[in-house]
């Protein structure tokens, strides 16, 4: 499937549907042209009542201007919140399509996370339900506070700590985003950044745009990183003024 086709299909789907954050399309940006990768990215994130539909795709790396006629090898959707609209837009995408579970097979650890995977030729179209309804566990009183510790100390290797953040964030609760909001006060965490980008925690904004003020200009894949993350939370404080609003 040609990036344009791909493009087509997002249209359908999605045409006419709110964005929270301006699209980040690697291509169209300077600061990204030195990243090293065989293929060109780019992020979109619509939005509808509680819910974000967070769109990822991947095309060769061409010539910007001929990106058009370029392969997109992938088209991801990532829900999360909750909207039956945005998912039932997503679902659309997968019509048509051959069912091609294989293609999850060795990209992701066993998750929690629902996917759909279809192909149409080389082209991989997944959704994935990043919320998970029912219970969330909790994590036993003396595994918090190990993992806290962890997060605390000085002395722990950014290893470490990342690990920490990822056991931490099987508990979904104010005092794990309380934990990553401390951390994040103290150092840098891309990590804890994802996490509570996911979760719509707005107020890790600020400690996210500190880490991209001093990015340096010769690192665009931590640049690319930190301000997909950035538009993710845009579109989060976007919904939030929306509902307010209301």
């Amino acid at each position: 499937m040609k990036l344009s086709e791909a493009l087509v299909l997002l249209e359908r789907s999605f045409g006419g549907q709110e964005e929270g954050a301006a699209r980040l399309v690697e291509a169209e940006d300077e600061r990204f042209a030195l990243r090293p990768s065989a293929v060109w990215l780019e992020y979109r994130w619509y939005v509808s009542g509680r819910g974000m539909a967070e769109v990822f795709l991947k095309s060769e790396r061409v010539r910007p201007d001929a990106r058009a006629d370029a392969e997109a090898t992938v088209v991801r959707v990532h829900l999360l919140g909750a909207s039956a609209d945005l998912a039932e837009r997503a679902e659309r995408l997968l019509v048509g399509g051959r069912p091609a579970p294989e293609r999850l097979m060795g990209l992701f650890d066993n998750d929690g996370v629902r996917r759909e995977c279809v192909a149409f030729a080389r082209t991989s179209v997944t959704v994935e339900h990043w919320d998970t309804p029912g219970p969330r566990p909790v994590l036993k009183e003396a595994r918090f506070a190990a993992l806290t510790a962890r997060l605390a100390d000085a002395g722990s290797t950014p290893e470490e700590r990342h690990e920490a953040v990822q056991r931490l964030a099987e508990e979904r609760s104010p005092r794990v985003v309380e934990a990553l909001l401390g951390l994040l006060s103290r150092q840098p965490s891309l990590m804890a950044l994802r996490v509570l980008s996911e979760w719509g925690e707005v107020r890790a904004r600020a400690p996210l745009q500190q880490a991209l003020a001093v990015v340096r200009p010769d690192n665009p894949s931590d640049l690319w990183n930190l301000t997909a993350l950035d538009r993710r939370l845009e579109a989060w404080t976007f919904m939030a003024r929306q509902a307010t609003a209301r």
